[in-house]
């Protein structure tokens, strides 16, 4: 006879439940010297990367107020963001493990307690590099400022959209700090101009526009007694209109013309950068009037009817001009071009371009000063040029 064997007895006792952590401490108070230095260290702005608003005044009604708050890395609670036993009592006041936020960043770096997205090396990166930037700014020497001019038209159907605080942030980090935008700014902005670059009105009246803002609002900036000395310039629209604008400014105003390599209107910092190569035929006698090609950031299709002499990098490409040296070489390159096609004879010239924005308005500057009699500029629309705009 078998017994059965009784199955053994459930035990209906819970695990014991993961202790709570809690604040050991009163919340540690942050003294005013230390409130004060995290200020002038962070220059009164959020340390959260990508963010720096200033948080000594109103965001919406720009009065003066206090509305920074001082976030902790390490949470002054055990229980908190980033939390640990024993450290988060010892760092609650250390202004090393305290941030200048604004609310909304604050936030961000709180929310959620301990399943927060960013690590403490994360926001302490971002203290570190927030607070050497306003370091350089505060220790800069030979500092010059420069007056912010940028432009928008719409290309095609695409309609630009340029923060000034984008440009502002690049006139700084491109120059290292030793260049300051202006205290006023001009944004020739035609980005709801009413005609598309296919309309065959839209060239005569862009030029218009243009010309019109040009003369008078950065003209007079330019003429007046201590008045701007030097322009940042920087430019979205079709090719055209960029060398319009670089034609405008002509090569004795002293200016610097930023691209977009990559974000926000930053040079490429990376060493290994290779620098653009280009390549010309110059013959030593040409036809007064030549169709001259630019192929730069891609290979420009040549048109028909006249002599073609082109002017090419060795190897296009859209993201060619990574470095403000590699714009100063194509500069280079290319006036010593023009200087050649003068030499040979050309006095009209018309520019079939395929070229990067700071190259655009770079060639408009160059090609002004020059003795041809006549400029013209086509814009390619598939399948054939089309005459847009006369330079000169």
């Amino acid at each position: 006879m078998t017994t059965k064997k009784s199955a053994p007895a459930k035990s209906n006792a819970r695990s014991p439940a993961k202790a709570k952590v809690t604040r050991t401490q009163e919340r540690a108070h942050i003294s005013v010297e230390v409130r004060r230095d995290l200020w002038v260290a962070a220059a009164g702005r959020c340390e959260f990367r990508g963010c720096c608003k200033p948080v000594g005044r109103d965001f919406l009604t720009k009065a003066r107020s206090k509305v920074g708050e001082y976030a902790h890395i390490i949470a002054d609670s055990p229980g908190g963001a980033r939390g640990i036993p024993g450290e988060s009592e010892k760092l609650a006041a250390d202004p090393n493990n305290l941030m200048l936020a604004c609310f909304d960043c604050h936030s961000r770096i709180d929310r959620d307690g301990k399943c927060n997205e960013f690590t403490a090396e994360q926001l302490r990166a971002m203290k570190r590099e927030h607070e050497a930037r306003i370091e350089r700014v505060y220790s800069a020497t030979g500092v010059a400022e420069s007056m912010p001019v940028i432009m928008s038209f719409p290309i095609g159907a695409h309609v630009p959209v340029i923060d000034v605080r984008n440009i502002h942030y690049a006139m700084l980090t491109n120059s290292d700090f030793n260049r300051f935008p202006t205290s006023t700014f001009i944004h020739i902005d035609q980005s709801n101009f009413h005609l598309q670059d296919n309309d065959p009105d839209f060239w005569i009246n862009a030029q218009r526009a243009l010309t019109q803002q040009y003369e008078q609002r950065v003209l007079p900036e330019l003429t007046v007694r201590g008045g701007a000395a030097h322009l940042t310039i920087a430019g979205f629209a079709p090719i055209p209109m960029l060398m319009k604008l670089g034609a405008l400014v002509g090569d004795k105003t002293p200016a610097t013309i930023l691209d977009l390599p990559g974000e926000k209107w930053l040079w490429d910092t990376r060493e290994a950068c290779p620098e653009p190569q280009y390549t010309y035929n110059v013959p030593a006698t040409l036809p007064r009037e030549v169709s001259v090609v630019v192929s730069i950031s891609g290979r420009a299709q040549h048109p028909v009817g006249r002599d073609v002499v082109e002017f090419q990098a060795v190897a296009p490409d859209r993201g060619i001009l990574r470095k403000e040296v590699h714009l100063q070489k194509f500069r280079t390159s290319f006036n010593a071009f023009l200087q050649l096609l003068f030499g040979a004879g050309v006095r009209v010239v018309h520019i079939h371009p395929a070229t990067p924005l700071a190259a655009s308005i770079e060639i408009g500057r160059l090609l002004l000063p020059k003795t041809f009699e006549e400029v013209h500029v086509w814009e390619w629309q598939a399948p054939e040029w089309k005459q847009a705009l006369r330079l000169k």
